[in-house]
């Protein structure tokens, strides 16, 4: 992948297992993502910005973009 392609509403897979925030009004909470499971990027540059917003079980979650960089790969589109 080119560094400036955009991979806005793609999917990745987990290698690892990896943590996200999931924050509901003024209430924050880590919540643990397993290895091998499937996010979609929602907004969020992986290659720049410090944290990433992501849907993985139908919650959006903010993650640390170098833990989607590093430990998730992009799924080919069908």
């Amino acid at each position: 992948m080119r560094n400036n392609e955009t991979v806005l509403k793609r999917t990745f897979k987990l290698k690892t297992s990896t943590f996200a925030i999931l924050s509901e009004k003024e209430h924050r909470s880590v919540v643990t993502i397993p290895a091998r499971s499937v996010v979609t990027l929602l907004v969020g540059d992986i290659n720049a910005d410090g944290f990433v917003k992501i849907r993985y079980r139908n919650q959006i979650l903010l993650m640390f973009a170098i833990d989607l960089r590093t430990r998730g790969i992009l799924e080919q589109s069908s």
